[in-house]
């Protein structure tokens, strides 16, 4: 399991709930829990949404996620 679903089910997020508050779409998220590249401002805006929901900071390096 990648470390961003694992952060995500943490947060009791499923993925139409993250794209929503995230603004990412669900195709993109999927990628990022495929271990997928993605543009580091998708990546941050999951981060931003995961930090809110776990109550501390998630950067992108923590929840593992390849930017391109």
């Amino acid at each position: 399991m990648s470390k961003v679903r694992e952060l995500r089910i943490k947060a009791a997020l499923n993925i139409s709930e993250l794209y929503r508050l995230s603004g990412v779409s669900r195709p993109t998220i999927e990628k990022m829990e495929r271990d997928e590249a993605v543009r580091p401002d998708l990546a941050s805006a999951v981060c931003q949404v995961l930090s809110e929901r776990l109550g501390y900071e998630v950067t992108i390096e923590i929840a593992e996620i390849k930017v391109s």
